[in-house]
Parts: C-alpha cells; sequence; structure tokens
C-alpha cells in the first residue's frame, strides 16, 4: 500500500485504541466543517475544543482562514490557543 494512500501500519510503540483514536477526531471534525461549508473569513465557534474532535476543528477552522472562537474547561485555555483559536471562552 502507498503511503498517500488510506490504510497505513500502526507504529510499534502504539496500541490499538490509541492508533483508533489518531483518526477519529480529524475525520469527523473535517466532516463538520465540510458540511458547514466554513470558508476564509467566516466566524466559527468550536464548543468541547480541548477534546478529539474539537481540538482537530480548531487547527482545520485555522487551516480554512476561519477567525476561531472556541470554548473549553479552563486547564486547556493555553492549549486550546497553542492550537490556533483567536479567543478562547472558559
Amino acid at each position: 500500500m502507498p503511503a498517500s494512500g488510506l490504510i497505513a501500519l500502526k507504529p510499534i510503540g502504539m496500541n490499538f485504541e490509541e492508533a483508533a483514536a489518531v483518526l477519529d477526531g480529524g475525520l469527523n471534525a473535517l466532516g463538520c466543517l465540510r458540511r458547514a461549508k466554513l470558508r476564509a473569513g467566516q466566524r466559527a465557534l468550536i464548543y468541547g475544543a480541548s477534546g478529539s474532535i474539537g481540538t482537530a476543528a480548531v487547527q482545520l477552522a485555522r487551516y480554512f482562514d476561519a477567525d476561531v472562537t472556541a470554548v473549553c474547561n479552563t486547564k486547556n485555555i493555553e492549549i486550546v490557543k497553542s492550537l490556533g483559536a483567536d479567543r478562547v471562552i472558559d
């Protein structure tokens, strides 16, 4: 299978639960942002921005050049800011 294919080998140091979780957030976030038809310059509110789907959504929304407001728990504010959120609501 080529490296660009849809199937890849699980990293040796990772168990199956960890490997499965790697793709879950990103794929779900991308699907949601595509359905929302998010475009550059639009504003996005991402609730649960420190979870699997939320962290991916923040990064993808920034990639799409959206203005990102994220909602997360106090302890995760700095992490979510580092992912590219323009604003974070506790």
